[in-house]
């Protein structure tokens, strides 16, 4: 201790050696603060110099790690409705083969405390959503109107049918950090905004591995938002994605059928529904 004050001494002493009246020199994380007096006592010229150590005021600032998707993938389905888990009515999926994955980059965040731990993230992506619907059946548009099951005039019969459509997307989330072992527990949540393009109903005939588009005629709605959730621990989490707006502008709504009082199954109001994992870098 008596070698770094001494050292700390002689590095006031060596720069402080001028008319100034109070100087500071920074030495590490320290203050060196110098307060010395001139005296003229028989023209000599006398240095008083007090030297005091004080620790600066400073504050460790972490830097928010965002973590947005870098890829993700999960299992998916069309929904009755934006706050009903059921499947479309009428609308037979086999949710085995039906799934939603997409890649995310150019992500940032806006820290709301210095300690990096709450904020708002965003990132910028793109997806695909494919689902594999049931016995022949397809989406496809009749006088503006999006149906599903067969479309008139169209005599092929298909052994598998999909739907797909591809989306840009932009998730704006709150995300809450908790960092364990040097490593983030990280909550997301709060709205995607995605851009819907590229519809398409595709098939096979008489197993025939390469799947034939059916019809790109569809009116898909361009702008939905996703409410969008994931939760995980530092490069792996959980997410979930559920549409609010439908998928289709113009759907089929439920009809009587014809001397019944029963309802046909033609209804394709549709909300994805995505649950699966994510990987963030």
């Amino acid at each position: 201790m008596k070698c770094i004050k001494y050292a700390l001494c002689a590095l006031a002493l060596m720069a402080g050696f001028n008319a100034m009246a109070q100087n500071e020199i920074s030495f590490g994380k320290k203050l060196v603060i110098r307060d010395y007096e001139t005296v003229d006592d028989e023209g000599k010229v006398q240095y008083n110099t007090n030297i005091k150590v004080a620790r600066k005021s400073y504050t460790i600032r972490r830097h928010m790690r965002t973590h947005y998707p870098t890829f993700y993938m999960g299992y998916s389905r069309l929904g009755n409705s934006s706050f009903s888990p059921n499947f479309a009515a009428g609308i037979g999926q086999k949710q085995s083969r039906s799934w939603d994955w997409g890649i995310y980059t150019d992500g940032n965040s806006i820290p709301f405390n210095k300690r990096g731990t709450i904020g708002i993230t965003y990132a910028f992506g793109i997806g695909r959503s494919s689902y594999k619907l049931t016995d022949g059946n397809y989406f496809y548009s009749d006088n503006g109107l999006t149906c599903f099951g067969n479309m008139p005039g169209n005599e092929k019969v298909y052994d598998e049918t999909w739907f797909r459509y591809w989306g840009f997307r932009l998730p704006i989330n709150l995300e809450l950090q908790q960092y364990i072992n040097n490593k983030p527990l990280f909550l997301t949540f709060g709205p995607e905004v995605e851009l819907r393009f590229a519809p398409k109903s595709l098939g096979r005939i008489n197993g025939d591995k390469k799947k034939r588009s059916i019809t790109k005629d569809f009116d898909l709605t361009p702008f939905n938002v996703n409410l969008m959730a994931q939760v995980g621990y530092d490069n792996v989490g959980f997410m979930a994605k559920l549409s609010l707006i439908d998928l289709f502008q113009n759907p089929m709504r439920p009809e009587p059928l014809i001397g019944g009082s029963a309802m046909s199954t033609l209804n394709c109001e549709v909300y994805p529904l995505t649950v699966g994992f994510s990987i963030c870098y």
